[in-house]
């Protein structure tokens, strides 16, 4: 039985399944190799201060946190003193994700993005719960043959993407986890992006 089905099965109420589910969160993150945040932190900071971009994406809820992260870079680390972080998120426009899609097949989605933007030296970061999203995965391919730097962050066993990736956040789950690793993945973005935020400066309070 996958472990969000055995939570649900040996609860008795929601508030017991709502207390199984933030153990099985405080478990993700215990998992977490501290160092990799380390490499993912200074990979950002290199890009910044090189004026290089970095491009997110994923597919479905991940992509919701691809495009939060986006955000949080560029509007949230904003800082006068400091070159402003220069990033996009590949999952936002609609427009060109159905046009390729549509002419060009959902798996090259991403890929033909970074044929047109991505230069070598830029970040290419990829958001996948299991890691093996076909889309993401031929793009993170063609980041790496092309010359930029490559990250991942993945649940389950890490998939295809945990093996291309320079820098690996990896979060070891089960097959039907999809909510925690999601829900860990906004927590690391939190950790990155309130880190570099206030490294540059610039206090969270108003």
């Amino acid at each position: 039985m996958h472990p969000l089905a055995q939570m649900f099965t040996q609860s008795a109420s929601p508030a017991d399944y709502a207390r199984a589910y933030f153990r099985r969160l405080a478990a993700l993150m215990d998992a977490v190799d501290p160092d990799a945040i380390q490499r993912a932190v200074e990979a950002f900071e290199t890009v910044c201060r090189e004026g290089r971009s970095i491009y997110a994406m994923a597919n479905g809820g991940s992509a919701a946190v691809a495009s939060h992260l986006v955000n949080d870079a560029v509007a949230g680390a904003f800082c006068d003193a400091h070159p402003p972080l220069r990033a996009w998120c590949l999952s936002d426009n609609i427009e060109t994700v159905t046009a390729l899609a549509n002419d060009c097949g959902f798996d090259q989605v991403y890929e033909r993005q970074l044929m047109g933007l991505m230069a070598p030296g830029d970040l290419v970061l990829a958001l996948s719960v299991s890691g093996n999203s076909p889309n993401l995965v031929r793009a993170m391919q063609y980041a790496r043959d092309h010359g930029a730097r490559t990250m991942a962050w993945t649940g389950m066993a890490g998939g295809r993407l945990g093996e291309l990736a320079e820098i690996h956040l990896h979060l070891p789950c089960g097959a039907d986890e999809y909510g925690p690793v999601e829900d860990m993945f906004s927590v690391l973005e939190h950790v990155l992006m309130t880190w570099l935020t206030q490294k540059r400066g610039r206090w969270l309070h108003h």
